[in-house]
């Protein structure tokens, strides 16, 4: 006797929308970029994964990307140096000594928002992980959050204001308004 086997089919995932957050890693990827890709064990990013998201705080980054996505596009040449002056293995100390020393006019916009530099690096790594994981988990790529990927406390802000949040983070794609 033959034995058919079926296997249930799954339907298709759902592609991933790439998060617009992302695209605001690329036009700062001189301050932080490699922060977010270090390994798990990494004291900054184990500092940014503990770090609490509020409305404020993210209000806040939104408004200083856009003053400094304003200061780039401005300034090709800032920009530029920028991109160049990025170095693999900087800590979080590291890069907010280095934008507040080589470029005071980013460190300006950044603290008119009532942000120190080392904040804004460590608000920025703590969104982009968090809604990266949460969107994950809403699109189903994950059932459940990595162990020491997200706390509690920021999945349930995150999710609860997932909406208000990727449109906050579209605004951080799309530049100077």
């Amino acid at each position: 006797m033959i034995q058919i086997r079926t296997h249930k089919v799954h339907p298709p995932m759902k592609p991933l929308r790439v998060l617009p957050v992302c695209l605001a890693v690329l036009a700062l990827a001189a301050t932080f970029h490699t922060a977010v890709a270090q390994a798990p064990d990494n004291p900054d990013l184990a500092e940014a994964r503990k770090y609490t998201l509020t409305m404020d705080k993210v209000q806040k980054l939104v408004a200083a990307f856009d003053a400094v996505n304003k200061l780039t596009a401005a300034d090709p040449a800032l920009k530029a140096k920028m991109d160049a002056d990025s170095g693999p293995n900087l800590t979080i100390d590291q890069r907010a000594k280095n934008i507040d020393a080589s470029f005071p006019q980013v460190a300006t916009a950044i603290h008119a928002q009532s942000l120190t530099t080392r904040e804004f690096i460590i608000v920025s790594i703590a969104f982009i992980n968090d809604v990266t994981f949460v969107g994950m988990k809403k699109q189903g790529m994950i059932k459940d959050y990595p162990p020491n990927s997200v706390t509690p406390e920021n999945a349930a802000f995150v999710e609860a204001n997932f909406d208000k949040l990727q449109q906050m983070s579209q605004k951080l794609s799309q530049g100077p308004n």
